[in-house]
């Protein structure tokens, strides 16, 4: 039996993950974020009530779960005290017992907003949620960073917040920016929402490690997917911070040994949000445009942050191998098969063609230049809400086995809608 998973997603995000942590929370005594910010947007749907969370763990709905936003975060006091008074209007427990954030989270200010806004404008487009978040983690390697638990000494972070301010004021005008919040009222905001959630600070190291001492279980919740990775993701098109397993060490404070676990989260199909390179895209004007449509469609692919439309395409098994191989994945989450219910031709991609070279290798460079090359498979009937293994058709059953034959990896959990009693379970995972 395991004390602790770490989930994290096997693409470009959106893969789910909110349903799948939401069914092993129930299991675990701890649900732990341990990178990116509220670029993240993770659904859960109960009783056909559903629940979008942006940045706080989505084990809150359980009641006897404690949550906790580890040191790898970056952390909006906004956004969390917006999430945590919408959910105590729903009767959600989010007392200072059940949710926690280290204190040493680095706290996103206006001004990285703006910035982040401001150089998606006027720069390069990558694709940024504009939350401040890429600013936010560049301040934090430069130094320039303020955590937390600073605001507890009123003198001496307004130094830190003023220098971060003199330091993006110069950038935003540069960039054409001049609709800037002035410096005392931007401080004062951001002391009076401190002072809302202060009592929710503690050492994120001391309490999941005395957490392990006890021999509690913890699940480690990844955001955003393993291809927009800082280090490994498709550069410069990516996010910024680290999504791979390794980082749930990093990003909570506790040390690798105990990271036992690792459930790999896939959709059925492959969605993008935003620019970048996508080989198995089902194109407008192709071949497989209705299949992309289709996908679009039943899948509801519409970004919970942001509400921009997904791209989708066919699940590329050369992708999903890099991300079993980076994340040494015990075992793939499968999402969304139901999704695919009902096309009469369902394709894997198994390989790339690049230039005259044939390749089941992930590139590091130059992957718009990849041409998939598929397998087909043929469809499958209606399996919305299939609770055993023995409902699938043969053709679904076929199309699991490729897939673990593929990657060497066994499909351990596979959804089947979006409630969180549509699933089937292949392996014990707490």
């Amino acid at each position: 039996m395991n004390q602790s998973v770490v989930l994290l997603g096997a693409q470009w995000g959106d893969e789910g993950k909110a349903k799948i942590i939401d069914h092993l929370a129930e299991s675990a005594s701890f649900v732990v974020r341990f990178q990116g910010g509220n670029n993240a947007g993770h659904t859960i749907v109960v009783q056909n009530q559903k629940t979008i969370l942006h940045l706080i763990p989505s084990g809150i709905l359980h009641r006897n779960t404690v949550n906790l936003i580890g040191n790898g975060v970056v952390f909006d006091m906004e956004v969390f005290l917006k999430e945590k008074n919408s959910l105590e209007e729903k009767g959600i427990d989010v007392s200072p017992e059940r949710l926690m954030i280290s204190e040493i989270v680095h706290v996103i200010t206006p001004y990285h907003r703006l910035l982040d806004l401001a150089r998606e404008r006027v720069k390069t487009k990558i694709g940024t949620t504009g939350r401040g978040i890429g600013p936010t983690y560049g301040d934090k390697a430069m130094r320039l960073g303020i955590r937390i638990g600073e605001f507890r000494d009123r003198k001496k972070v307004f130094e830190r917040y003023r220098a971060c301010y003199e330091d993006k004021l110069r950038q935003l005008k540069e960039l054409g920016e001049d609709k800037i919040p002035a410096l005392e009222e931007s401080f004062e905001n951001s002391l009076k929402q401190y002072s809302q959630l202060e009592a929710h600070l503690v050492d994120s190291s001391r309490v999941l490690n005395q957490a392990f001492r006890e021999k509690k279980k913890v699940l480690f919740e990844g955001a955003q997917g393993t291809l927009l990775d800082i280090d490994y993701g498709t550069y410069p098109y990516v996010t910024s911070s680290n999504t791979l397993a390794a980082f749930a060490a990093c990003g909570t404070g506790v040390g690798p040994r105990h990271l036992e676990y690792v459930l790999g989260l896939t959709k059925a199909y492959t969605t993008r949000v935003g620019a970048g390179p996508f080989p198995t895209e089902c194109l407008p004007g192709a071949l497989d445009e209705a299949a992309g449509k289709w996908m679009a469609e039943k899948g509801n692919e519409f970004g919970s942050t942001t509400g921009r439309a997904r791209r989708c395409g066919w699940l590329d098994l050369v992708a999903l191998k890099r991300a079993v191989e980076l994340n040494s994945v015990t075992g793939l989450a499968l999402s969304k098969m139901d999704v695919l219910s009902g096309l009469e031709t369902i394709k894997l991609a198994t390989a790339y063609e690049i230039g005259s070279k044939k390749t089941q290798d992930f590139p590091n460079f130059n992957l718009e230049e990849a041409t998939p090359v598929y397998e087909d498979f043929p469809g499958w009937g209606d399996l919305r809400g299939a609770k055993k293994e023995s409902e699938l058709s043969t053709e679904a059953k076929n199309f699991i086995h490729r897939i673990e034959a593929f990657t060497g990896v066994k499909v351990a959990m596979i959804s089947t809608g979006p409630e969180r009693d549509e699933m089937i379970l292949r392996d014990t995972i707490f």
